[in-house]
């Protein structure tokens, strides 16, 4: 399974003692997550920056797991006509694909992999 940090790096990354219950299986789903968007051109390379936006995405990941079990995620509320809008979980996964796009672009914009392009190139090689 691919694993970017441990318990020990998490902890020590964000300053906490608290780590999710299932930290396993949300660091496997941030890992795979960065590896998708930086299209496998990690390797095993041990970037920092990768590091931090795993402890950061396994944090996002568990609050949209959070609210997608909790019973009525009041988006809304009008107290005076009284009306209530709660949040589908659609619009919760798609909050999360934002905002760990915005997290992966804002802390590997501009590291550098192996092959001397940026992480989150997405160009097309041209054959010379």
């Amino acid at each position: 399974m691919l694993k970017y940090i441990t318990k020990n790096e998490y902890e020590v990354m964000l300053s906490t003692q608290s780590v999710p219950d299932n930290f396993n299986n949300l660091v496997v789903q941030a890992s795979n997550y960065i590896n998708y968007k930086t299209r496998g051109r990690i390797g095993n390379n041990q970037y920092e920056q990768v590091k931090y936006v795993t402890c950061l995405l396994i944090n996002l990941i568990n609050n949209k797991e959070l609210k997608k079990s909790e019973i009525g995620n009041l988006k809304s509320q009008n107290i005076e006509g009284w009306s209530e809008t709660y949040q589908t979980p659609e619009e919760i996964e798609a909050k999360f694909e934002e905002e760990a796009n915005q997290l992966i672009n804002q802390y590997l914009w501009d590291v550098i992999a192996d092959d001397g392009k940026p992480l989150l190139f997405k160009g097309v090689l041209l054959c010379e």
